[in-house]
């Protein structure tokens, strides 16, 4: 016996579970009989509970709540078609569908091909006799029934299947296919023959009707191949013996005021007979097809919003591990001040820093890796466990900036990076590394020094070789690392911050003030880069 149903989508595809048990748990917790992936579900969300011949549901006290249809409940009963979503009102959602209803669908779409042709024959027949009247009307509002049915799910693989078996039936063809459009080709989707059974994408096809009908915007149709000359001499006919063809472009349904776009096309031909179609056949096939492209345009939409909150909910989740890896408390020194700040122009973004304290000196770095965005900021959350895990192993600075450049060369993740590490020292003594990032600055009231040794960018030339150098810091001043997204804003002009970089940072009490300045240079702009700043003010020892 057929048993009630729930169905959802997840980044795995369509799911159909089978409620073939009187109790099913529904959760987050991998003990529950349907488990969500969703942290927005809680690890034991609900309960859907047979109870006789109805079915009910049960929020479970979950921390975001159980909705039905849009409202939020603690138990209700559920009835076929009904929708549940868990988490919010954007969650996850599950269609609940009863048996009886599943027995009416698969009916429909077990018959509803014999109908159709039955109904086409009465059509045929109608026409024959008399003008066109209510009744012809009233069948061709019935294929239209039939075709929303078969495509309750709006499930794009649904939709192609009941617009190929549809149209085979129609048509009398021995073999069709959908092809969906996308990045300006065609794509093949799904090929079915008369049979119902699956095809895969066939060579044999007459590419040179497809370009035509994609070129024409309209349907390409020709019923005998042997005595139409639009066809004569096309190699693809001869040589696959193909007797009769259909091409019909799918398209948006847009305003009148608006060009249609292309969705896809369908394709349909027969190697055994010639057919012919009369004008109520063609009409069927075309009000069939602008259908099925309602239905798809509608369920391309529903996929592609989908995926963009999928893409959300996913950048969301790196951006707050990207947060949490930037906002470490910085440690506290008796012989100097630390201060750190990092602003991503995008969501998250590819720049760190990062401080390690070790029993003799504290370890400062501050990377940039190339580019912005998750890319990006998954190389830079793997370079900083690297440089941390290095420094705390107390590793040479040139050794670090070697292992870092070996690991990018050799991953070929197409990701280079600039880095300065510096280690600084009780006594004022200090010992850094720049491999192509800004220049260090020694800051000491409004006077401004560079520290200008440097090496190449890690991650572009492998087996290269890095020094560290060595400078000293007096108590009282200041040393400021910053990234080129902080240098190399732009304002409307074009002009970049570097010309008011050196002014900015002696009159700037900190780094705040300082990113600050930054914005007001650039606006209205938003930020092109990303910018970090890191700072040190050394006191000296006690």
């Amino acid at each position: 016996m057929p048993a009630s149903t729930l169905s959802y989508s997840d980044s795995d595809g369509q799911h159909k579970v089978v409620l073939d048990q009187s109790t099913v748990s529904i959760g987050r917790s991998p003990d529950r009989d349907l488990v969500l992936h969703d942290n927005r579900v809680s690890r034991h969300h609900a309960v859907i509970t047979q109870e006789g011949d109805t079915w009910t549901v049960s929020d479970e006290k979950s921390r975001l709540g159980t909705f039905l249809n849009g409202r939020r409940i603690e138990k209700a009963i559920l009835k076929s078609g009904d929708i549940l979503q868990l988490g919010s009102l954007e969650g996850h959602k599950l269609r609940f569908l009863a048996d009886s209803d599943r027995q009416a669908t698969g009916s429909l779409q077990q018959n509803s091909y014999r109908a159709l042709v039955s109904s086409i024959q009465e059509i045929r027949e109608i026409s024959n006799d008399a003008p066109p009247a209510a009744r012809e009307i009233e069948l061709l509002n019935w294929l239209l029934s039939a075709a929303r049915q078969l495509n309750d799910g709006v499930v794009i693989d649904e939709i192609l299947g009941a617009l190929l078996q549809l149209t085979l039936q129609l048509t009398g063809s021995e073999r069709g296919f959908v092809f969906l459009w996308s990045e300006r080709k065609l794509h093949f989707a799904k090929g079915l023959n008369s049979a119902g059974d699956v095809l895969p994408q066939d060579q044999t096809i007459s590419q040179k009707a497809i370009v035509n009908a994609i070129n024409s915007r309209q349907k390409f149709s020709v019923s005998d191949t042997s005595s139409d000359e639009r066809v004569m001499g096309w190699s693809s006919i001869m040589m696959n013996d193909i007797r009769r063809i259909h091409c019909i472009p799918l398209r948006k349904r847009l305003s009148p005021n608006e060009h249609s776009q292309l969705l896809g096309l369908l394709y349909l031909d027969s190697r055994i007979e010639p057919g012919y179609l009369s004008e109520i056949d063609d009409l069927i096939l075309d009000t069939i097809a602008a259908e099925a492209a309602g239905l798809l345009q509608n369920a391309l939409l529903a996929e592609a919003e989908q995926k963009a909150r999928q893409a959300r909910e996913e950048l969301a989740v790196a951006a707050r591990i990207h947060s949490g890896l930037m906002s470490m408390v910085l440690p506290v020194l008796s012989y100097a001040t630390l201060d750190a700040k990092s602003v991503p122009c995008l969501a998250i973004g590819g720049d760190f820093y990062d401080a390690v304290v070790l029993e003799d000196c504290i370890c400062v770095s501050l990377v940039d890796v190339s580019g912005k965005g998750v890319a990006a900021a998954i190389v830079a959350a793997t370079l900083q466990g690297i440089i941390h895990s290095q420094l705390a192993a107390r590793q040479g600075l040139p050794e670090i900036a070697a292992t870092v450049n070996q690991f990018l060369c050799e991953r070929n993740v197409g990701k280079y990076a600039t880095m300065v590490i510096v280690k600084l020292f009780p006594d004022g003594r200090l010992e850094y590394i720049n491999c192509g990032h800004v220049f260090p600055l020694v800051i000491w009231g409004k006077q401004v020094r560079h520290l200008e040794e440097n090496n190449l960018v890690v991650g572009l030339f492998a087996g290269a070789s890095y020094l560290s150098a060595k400078d000293s810091l007096r108590p009282g001043e200041r040393l400021l690392l910053a990234t080129d997204g902080v240098t190399e804003a732009e304002n409307n002009e074009g002009r970049q911050f570097e010309e008011s970089w050196l002014g900015a940072v002696t009159h700037c009490q900190n780094i705040t003030q300082i990113l600050d300045h930054v914005g007001e240079f650039i606006a209205p702009n938003p930020a092109q880069d990303d910018c970090t700043l890191v700072e040190v003010r050394f006191g000296g020892e006690a």
